[in-house]
């Protein structure tokens, strides 16, 4: 039998323009752009929401940006002018530019034309930028540009504690902490943040049942300084899944406070079970 599209199924009026249109969605560390041409003015076009989408981003790191133009990509030469003035403007005193993939798929007007124009109001601004002529492409180059990894959470040998299981437990903690910054995508941040947390506990637990084990006499201290950083890192877990990862609070969660514990208190009691078992 076939089917006969009567009134209700018909594709509804769209009740908005869809020229001069640009919608933004950070996720992770990318801030994914739709614009729909053609553009009368890009500079107008522009959401105020970028401000503190750009805020957000700078606090995650290196981020990278992918424009995927849609139906047309004219835009005429006072305009592009405007718009290269803007991002100079933009980011002048930024100290961490993103990457910026333009995507123009050949179904788009005007794409060949305008990608070299669109480009140059990017370099022209000091950004690196390419062009691309599918979003699988540009995203592959994007995720490359933008790894990082932090000096601050890279494992030192100077930070062994002198105890060979819980010097393991320590770098994998460092290493889990640096795949939470190296992660473009949301969902990438969120389950390495997972790992870290389920990981930290499980160690800070192995630690707590040793300190029962050798009847250490500081080990409800030891325990307090555990649950502190169990509390601390919490809360930046919770950040991550709100979509807030702050690179600053990870680096000073591992690169500070935690590595301060592992050289004072993890150190204090390494030294008891050397002296324990030599006895």
């Amino acid at each position: 039998m076939g089917f006969q599209k009567g009134p209700a199924d018909a594709i509804p009026t769209t009740p908005f323009k869809v020229h001069d249109q640009i919608e933004y969605r950070v996720k992770g560390r990318i801030l994914h752009t739709t614009a729909r041409g053609p553009f009368s003015n890009v500079v107008e076009a522009i959401p105020p929401t970028i401000t503190e989408f750009l805020k957000r981003l700078a606090q995650q790191g290196r981020w990278g940006q992918i424009v995927n133009f849609q139906h047309s990509a004219l835009i005429p030469a006072e305009a592009r002018q405007n718009f290269a003035a803007y991002l100079k403007a933009r980011y002048e005193n930024t100290v961490v530019k993103p990457v910026v993939a333009l995507v123009f798929e050949p179904e788009v007007e005007a794409g060949a034309l305008m990608a070299p124009e669109i480009l140059k109001c990017y370099l022209d601004a000091g950004i690196q930028g390419q062009v691309f002529e599918s979003y699988a492409s540009a995203l592959d180059w994007v995720e490359s540009e933008i790894s990082q990894f932090s000096t601050r959470l890279e494992w030192k040998d100077s930070y062994t504690i002198g105890d060979a299981a819980i010097d393991e437990q320590h770098r994998e903690l460092f290493k889990r902490a640096a795949y939470v910054l190296a992660a473009t995508s949301h969902e990438g941040q969120v389950i390495s943040a997972m790992r870290l947390f389920q990981y930290m506990r499980t160690h800070l637990s192995h630690e707590e049942e040793w300190m029962r084990q050798l009847r250490y006499p500081d080990a409800d201290h030891h325990a307090h300084e555990h649950r502190a950083l169990m509390a601390r890192l919490n809360t930046i877990s919770l950040k991550i899944a709100n979509e807030n990862l702050v690179m600053a609070d990870l680096e000073e969660f591992i690169g500070d406070r935690f590595l301060n514990h592992m050289e004072t208190a993890d150190t204090d009691l390494a030294r008891f079970a050397s002296a324990i078992r030599a006895s």
